[in-house]
């Protein structure tokens, strides 16, 4: 008697939002490391480019409306694992990525994911568990820069 087997797919999707392109940066290096494939996330407005107007912006938009993204191209239905990159802003998960995130049924999905950010970063993290119901995680992987772009460090 032959029965079905449930296993979870060894496929690995890695999906990033970048707007400065350091986010950019360290998914292109982890995709040319590891076997996996990768997907950018893309909002169908993009943001400004200066940072003092987008940091109003950001602290002045609501959660409750995400913004459109461009169709992703992956369907993550097909992978066993994800390693989501995204930036922090505002001590949180960007809207951009907020809204591929609610598009996605996430259980059974092992999560590892990476930020990059510049300051506080932690409610980024608790945001991303709260929200990816079903999903497990990996530790995060937070990568620090100063004021000016430049790395600094990184943290587990």
């Amino acid at each position: 008697m032959q029965t079905e087997s449930t296993s979870v797919s060894p496929k690995i999707l890695l999906v990033y939002f970048s707007h400065t392109g350091r986010t950019c940066e360290v998914a292109h290096f982890i995709s040319q490391a590891i076997d996996c494939d990768i997907e950018q996330i893309r909002p169908v407005k993009q943001y400004t480019d200066d940072l003092f107007l987008l940091k109003d912006q950001i602290r002045t938009c609501s959660h409750d409306v995400l913004p459109p993204i461009h169709k992703p191209e992956h369907d993550i239905t097909q992978y066993g694992t994800v390693i989501l990159g995204t930036p922090v802003w505002n001590n949180s998960v960007p809207p951009p990525v907020m809204s591929y995130i609610r598009t996605v049924d996430w259980r059974g999905i092992r999560i590892h994911p990476f930020m990059s950010c510049g300051g506080i970063y932690m409610f980024a993290y608790n945001k991303l568990i709260n929200v990816c119901k079903g999903a497990s995680f990996g530790a995060p992987l937070f990568l620090i820069y100063d004021i000016n772009g430049r790395f600094i460090g990184a943290s587990w």
